[in-house]
């Protein structure tokens, strides 16, 4: 991919990977192992704004840099997602329906 420099990009974004992050006037901000730093709003992250200083710094780097863990949210955020401005994704709860026959026991 031509990078505006007359070179081309030689990693992809999946084979990037950090060296460690922090928290900054409601921002993340990642610091890549090529010694660039990308910065990112924390609401584009719920689970991360709405967990208090103590969790946000109880991160672990994982698969060699490609990804961050934080066991008591149980949240994991990938370095290529990252770099590629996606947003958490919450999976939202299934839906639960009653069958018949239980509602015909509720009744």
């Amino acid at each position: 991919m031509p990078t505006g420099n007359g070179k081309t990009a030689r990693r992809k974004s999946a084979d990037i990977r950090a060296t460690g992050l922090r928290f900054a006037a409601d921002r993340l901000v990642v610091v890549l192992a090529d010694e660039r730093e990308i910065s990112l709003p924390l609401r584009r992250y719920p689970t991360l704004r709405r967990a208090s200083p103590a969790q946000r710094r109880a991160w672990e780097l994982i698969g060699g840099g490609r990804g961050f863990h934080w066991d008591d949210l149980d949240l994991d955020l990938s370095v290529a997602g990252l770099v590629n401005g996606l947003r958490e994704a919450i999976p939202r709860p299934p839906r639960l329906t009653r069958s018949k026959a239980s509602l015909r026991r509720a009744s």
